[in-house]
């Protein structure tokens, strides 16, 4: 893993072909769910997203700024990105890339996310299919250009309407 500052980020969205948070830029969005609110759920969804994007080589995901700093989760997170030789504070570089090789790292940092006590928002970028989530206090919401992604989250987190 790398962490990246904004304009490092810019310029690998850039080389990808996407957009930088495109919900902020008016980019329409292909699919809008519920994100579970148990916390098992939770970690649940972030293991399934780490495998549904393994198929992409490279992925960034882009903590957004946030007041929460100070708590046991901002710790971990600062103690994760440690590992990784990473000083700067998470406002100085925001992003994380990971490569194929990291996947398990980002199935970590996912985990990590989805399982704070008081879950920050974040995009997550995934190359080469284009694949854009935003997980943002209850929701995720979806851009990508491949139906299939968008699908089989939908059929992931769609409540059941089983009678």
């Amino acid at each position: 893993m790398r962490c990246l500052t904004n304009s490092e980020i810019h310029k690998w969205l850039a080389g990808q072909g996407m957009h930088h948070q495109p919900l902020n830029g008016g980019v329409p969005v292909a699919g809008d769910f519920s994100l579970p609110a148990e916390r098992r759920s939770r970690l649940m969804l972030a293991d399934y997203l780490a495998d549904l994007l393994s198929k992409d080589g490279n992925k960034l995901l882009e903590i957004l700024p946030s007041p929460q700093h100070g708590t046991e989760d901002w710790e971990q997170l600062a103690c994760f990105r440690q590992g990784f030789g990473e000083e700067r504070p998470l406002i100085a570089a925001p992003g994380h890339l990971f490569k194929s090789s990291g996947r398990e790292d980002f199935r970590s940092l996912l985990a990590q996310m989805f399982g704070a006590q008081e879950m920050a928002s974040f995009y997550i970028y995934a190359a080469p299919s284009r694949t854009t989530l935003l997980i943002i206090a209850d929701r995720v919401e979806v851009w990508s250009p491949k139906k299939g992604v968008r699908n089989e989250i939908g059929r992931y987190l769609a409540p059941s309407q089983a009678a």
